[in-house]
């Protein structure tokens, strides 16, 4: 498969992933950003899939995804 950005930059889209973000908050770029290059693919695709619980920490002002904090436990 090939992939053509409208940029004009091409390449192999093997493994490409695409999904809707319309209804990702500003947590899922959050961990997104904080995670390496090889874990992103696994981490959108599993976000989309699953249901996401929100608390505060008592020690911080920054909501915590408890599900995504599973997530990313299981892979480190």
């Amino acid at each position: 498969m090939l992939y053509v950005l409208p940029d004009g930059n091409y390449g192999n889209a093997d493994g490409l992933l695409v999904i809707d973000n319309d209804n990702f908050d500003n947590h899922f770029y959050n961990y997104l950003d904080f995670m390496s290059d090889w874990l992103r693919p696994s981490f959108v695709e599993w976000f989309a899939d699953n249901d996401h619980n929100f608390e505060e920490k008592p020690d911080s002002s920054i909501e915590e995804c408890l599900v995504c904090e599973v997530w990313l436990s299981d892979v480190s």
